[in-house]
C-alpha cells in the first residue's frame, strides 16, 4: 500500500512546530500525531494537517518515492543531502550528534539514530574526491552549557534532520 504524506502545523505554547506525517491516510495521520504527542508527553494547542505528497516541490522529491512505499506511518523529515528520512524506532524522537573528527573539526547533526547521523554528515561536509575522514558519533548534548541548550527542544521535537548550529542570540538552527 502507497503511503501519503501531510504536511503538519502543531501550536504549542504560542509557537508554531511544523513538520511532515507518512500515512495511508489522513485519519491514520492524526492517530500518528497523537501517538507522537503522548510518546513525548507534550501538549498541543491544536494542530493541522495538509496532504503534501501530491504538491512536492521538485527540489524535495529525492527518496519520496521509497518514504511513501516503504516507510512505517510515523513521522518524517526531508534533509537536502539525503532526501526524506522517517522517523522511525520505539519512540519517534530526533537526538543531537556531535562528530568529532580526527583532523580537530566538530559538526553537530539532528537524527533519529547514530547511522543517520553519520550519513548526514558523510552527505553535507564536503571532501575531495578520494579524501577519507575518520570521524566519531557522540551525544551532542554532553557538556553543553544551559545556554547552549536554548532552540533545543524544538529542533528536536519535528526536525528538520540534518547539519545544525548554534548562533548566540537564536539557539540551535538548521546549517
Amino acid at each position: 500500500m502507497r503511503f501519503q504524506l501531510f504536511k503538519l502545523t502543531l501550536r504549542r505554547s504560542g509557537r508554531l512546530a511544523n513538520g511532515f506525517v507518512v500515512a495511508p491516510d489522513e485519519l491514520r495521520a492524526h492517530n500518528v500525531v497523537l501517538e507522537h504527542e503522548i510518546a513525548l508527553n507534550r501538549e498541543n494547542e491544536g494542530y493541522e494537517l495538509e496532504r503534501f505528497d501530491e504538491d512536492v516541490p521538485r527540489d524535495m522529491q529525492s527518496g519520496l518515492e521509497s518514504l511513501l512505499d516503504q516507510a512505517p506511518a510515523g513521522i518524517a523529515s526531508y534533509c537536502p543531502p539525503l532526501g526524506w528520512i522517517s522517523h522511525c524506532g520505539p519512540v519517534p524522537k530526533l537526538n543531537l550528534f556531535r562528530i568529532d573528527v580526527m583532523d580537530g573539526q566538530t559538526s553537530f547533526v539532528i537524527a533519529p539514530n547514530h547511522d543517520v547521523a553519520a550519513a548526514v554528515f558523510g552527505e553535507c561536509v564536503p571532501m575531495e574526491e578520494g579524501e577519507d575522514q575518520v570521524f566519531g558519533v557522540h551525544d551532542g548534548t554532553t557538556g553543553l552549557s544551559n545556554e547552549h541548550l536554548r532552540g533545543l527542544p524544538a529542533l528536536l521535537e519535528f526536525g528538520p534532520v540534518g547539519l545544525v548550529k548554534f548562533d548566540e542570540e537564536r539557539g540551535w538552527l538548521p546549517a
